[in-house]
């Protein structure tokens, strides 16, 4: 007998990565998209324009705009991970969003975890 998870959620989702690449399966499943530059993900919007500076750049107006999305967690992935300054952890903090920053494997599939269980959940990707 085989078995196999049914996908309860309409979010965008991970469908595979690796150290260069990370394939985004839409929310209604009907297609996939293949990113190799860094980009924003979250249940309902895929942003391949940066709005925001780059993740080693992180000021507090970045901040403001992942409050926007009302999210409650952040993830960042990086090839090499690389901590944000306190005072943007802080600014996240005030915002009431928590912030992990991992390996890209490691955020990808952290990020499907926490959608399947209904969180709203950020996902940002550096490959650089």
């Amino acid at each position: 007998m085989k078995f196999s998870q049914e996908d309860m959620t309409d979010s965008h989702s991970i469908k595979s990565y690796d150290k260069k690449s990370v394939v985004i399966q839409s929310a209604d499943k009907s297609e996939s998209t293949t990113m190799t530059t860094p980009f924003i993900l979250s249940i309902d919007r895929l942003v391949t324009v940066y709005p925001i500076n780059v993740v080693l750049d992180f000021n507090t107006d970045d901040a403001d705009y992942f409050k926007s999305l009302d999210i409650e967690v952040l993830i960042i992935g990086q090839p090499k991970v690389t901590r944000l300054p306190g005072p943007i952890l802080v600014k996240f903090s005030e915002q009431a969003i928590g912030v992990e920053q991992m390996p890209i494997g490691s955020a990808c599939r952290t990020y499907n975890l926490l959608i399947s269980e209904g969180r709203r959940v950020a996902l940002v990707i550096n490959f650089e």
